[in-house]
């Protein structure tokens, strides 16, 4: 006879958390059933409690949806625990990509019109590079090459046609999904600094195979500027979804995003060039949510009003390109 589970339990939060995160017509049960390939009896039955989830199907429910472990396991709002992901070996820039992927894919599956991705931004947030393939396969080939240190990168030197078209593919997939999500991005003018250094150290170190690719790179990225200035003007990304665009006239330490869906909050923390932190920890969230409004309050609004602070500010950026790019 199976043994009664107290309803109050580990367990039985871990599956709410699921269930909010479901759309309408996708039952808890259903899911349960698909996701671990178990009848929609045995589905009922962890629901229940009358069965303990195995800590391998634990892991593919964190897998599939992010859910909250540290929010279950850690009362203490001086203690937050984060979900680490760095590169190796085994955690390959396509790793990295497809996890990023599906954490986009549960907030854009989300049926919640209060859903927000909130991005305070040192660099350009990466999102907006795969929009264009060239600057695309030269970001994945400085990471593979100079930050990952993937031998099989180094003695390459970078073509745009260097990266696979698969892996081109995905960080499109990438920012679609990005751009399905409202967002609030606050940038400072400094953010295409680290992007010019990159194509700077490629171009004194010879990585370029065509010298002047360097020069491409710099026109893909004024029309990058350019189209966002656009958007930033609509108010919209050209997928049709709610874009504010904040100025900060203080350097932004790092690239923190926090995620809102509903009642429930994520933040990721980004590290080292490419590796992310995530916790759900409310707490941490909520520190974090009160900092990111504060910046905010803090920033000019430039998108969709205040069109003589958006083009200032868009107009230093171009121009800095502009110096930059005849040394090539």
């Amino acid at each position: 006879m199976a043994t009664q589970v107290s309803t109050d339990n580990i367990q039985t939060q871990l599956l709410e958390q699921i269930r909010q995160r479901l759309p309408n017509h996708i039952t808890l049960a259903d899911e349960l059933a698909e996701l671990l390939n178990i009848s929609r009896d045995s589905a009922y039955r962890r629901i229940r409690g009358e069965t303990v989830l195995s800590l391998d199907e634990a892991k593919k429910l964190y897998d599939r949806y992010g859910v909250s472990i540290d929010e279950l396991f850690s009362s203490d709002s001086n203690m937050a625990l984060f979900y680490h992901r760095a590169f190796s070996v085994d955690y390959s820039l396509d790793h990295w990509l497809s996890s990023v992927s599906r954490n986009l894919e549960v907030i854009e599956r989300l049926d919640d019109d209060r859903k927000q991705m909130v991005f305070a931004a040192k660099d350009i947030p990466v999102f907006h590079y795969f929009r264009f393939p060239e600057l695309s396969s030269f970001k994945m080939f400085f990471w593979e090459k100079s930050i990952l240190m993937d031998p099989k990168y180094s003695q390459k030197l970078y073509r745009p046609d260097s990266v696979p078209r698969e892996r081109i593919a995905l960080g499109q997939r990438v920012w679609n999904l990005y751009a399905t999500i409202p967002t609030i991005e606050i940038w400072t003018d400094e953010a295409i600094n680290d992007t010019l250094k990159q194509i700077a150290f490629f171009h004194e170190c010879g990585y370029f195979a065509d010298p002047g690719d360097g020069k491409m790179l710099c026109d893909q990225l004024t029309k990058l500027i350019s189209l966002i200035k656009e958007e930033a003007a609509e108010g919209k990304t050209t997928d049709g979804n709610s874009f504010k665009l904040y100025e900060n006239e203080i350097l932004i330490a790092d690239n923190t995003v926090l995620a809102r869906f509903g009642t429930k909050r994520a933040v990721y923390i980004n590290y080292n060039s490419l590796n992310l932190l995530t916790t759900l920890q409310p707490s941490f969230c909520a520190k974090t949510e009160a900092y990111l409004d504060n910046l905010i309050k803090n920033s000019i609004l430039i998108s969709a009003t205040a069109a003589k602070e958006r083009n200032k500010f868009f107009a230093k950026m171009l121009e800095r390109i502009e110096a930059f790019k005849v040394r090539f």
